[in-house]
């Protein structure tokens, strides 16, 4: 007997969790984590010329919650792409794209790739911890080439 589940998700989780699924979402997109300290002058002379896009996180209250005021995570890819995951101080959050030579269409295109395997990659860690924690073992994983991810897990019953 088989199953197929497919899911849409409702990103619920803790700051370390959201991190690492933004972190892996980053990797698979060729993008680096940028250092947490940075020199804000060349920050702000390079916002001047650069393109941005900026695009709220659906279901942001519920990441809001998992996030501090005015926390942010930064990954940078050697052309000079910024995709910055960030909360305001209103509680909303949004994934920003910035950097020059892009377009605005390209940057939000950017954005939305970054927010899908964000995506992605958040609700495998939650299946893979939830599919464990019920003594699930994993038999098989697949990427597709469309990148969903196959899953094929077995649980011997007593």
């Amino acid at each position: 007997m088989s199953t197929v589940i497919i899911l849409t998700p409702i990103i619920i989780g803790s700051w370390p969790v959201l991190a690492a699924a933004a972190g892996a979402a980053a990797a698979s997109l060729g993008l680096a984590a940028k250092a947490s300290v940075e020199d804000t002058v060349k920050n702000l002379q390079k916002a001047e010329v650069e393109e941005s896009v900026e695009v709220d996180i659906s279901e942001s209250t519920t990441v809001a919650q998992n996030m501090k005021e005015d926390q942010k995570l930064e990954f940078t890819t050697e052309d000079g792409l910024r995709i910055t995951v960030k909360r305001d101080a209103r509680g909303r959050c949004t994934v920003c794209a910035s950097g020059k030579g892009y377009t605005k269409a390209e940057l939000k295109q950017k954005c939305q790739e970054f927010m899908e395997k964000f995506t992605q990659c958040y609700v495998y860690n939650k299946v893979i911890t939830e599919l464990k924690g019920k003594k699930f073992q994993i038999v098989d994983q697949k990427v597709e080439g469309d990148q969903s991810i196959r899953v094929n897990v077995r649980r011997w019953t007593d």
